[in-house]
């Protein structure tokens, strides 16, 4: 089966294609609020460049938030689209989980502005901490007390050294019934802040 990968909730576009559970290719670059502009060349250019017809897609994974209010719906709405026309399953993962480092407790940040930053925990499929929202001095914090755990997602905002997720990896590992869209009309991001 083959399956297309979208994310675009945060600085990054992130396209990728798996054939039967394994990345066959993929395209991932910085793209901060330009992944509108890029998100539908990127998904037909890696579909002719892999020979794979549009319609022999057989399912979706997409990041739903938290993340950028506008990046979060572009990969969001192309997934819907695209899985309501070719009536295929669409499954939804969290977009600080897929940043998470395998087998090890990750802290998975992104930037949410305004000094905060948006924050989970977790060990492979175990969720420690739930998404939400801190203050980065919250968020200093928690690392300064928990020094075994991994800090993984894009972090120099904080002056951290980033370490770079396997993103496309671990969204197919999180695809699970837990993560399939019931209602594909009924999606929505998630932000976690007004």
């Amino acid at each position: 089966m083959i399956t297309l990968l979208l994310d675009s909730s945060n600085t990054l576009l992130v396209v990728g294609l798996a054939k039967d559970d394994k990345i066959i290719d993929e395209i991932i670059y910085e793209a901060w609020q330009k992944q509108s502009e890029f998100m539908i060349l990127e998904i037909e250019k890696i579909l002719k460049r892999n020979e794979i017809n549009p319609k022999e897609v057989g399912e979706i994974i997409v990041s739903k938030g938290p993340g950028s209010y506008t990046g979060v719906r572009i990969a969001l709405t192309i997934a819907k689209i695209y899985g309501y026309a070719l009536n295929i399953p669409v499954f939804a993962v969290s977009s600080l989980q897929m940043l998470e480092k395998r087998d090890e407790i990750s802290i998975c940040l992104m930037n949410a502005r305004s000094q905060r930053s948006y924050f989970g925990v977790y060990k492979n499929d175990e969720v420690i901490v739930e998404d939400k929202v801190l203050t980065n001095e919250e968020v200093k914090k928690y690392i300064l007390d928990h020094p075994d755990y991994k800090v993984m997602g894009e972090v120099s905002y904080l002056s951290l050294n980033e370490e770079k997720s396997d993103i496309l990896n671990n969204m197919l590992r999180l695809k699970s019934g837990k993560t399939k869209v019931e209602n594909i009309l009924t999606l929505k991001a998630i932000y976690l802040k007004d």
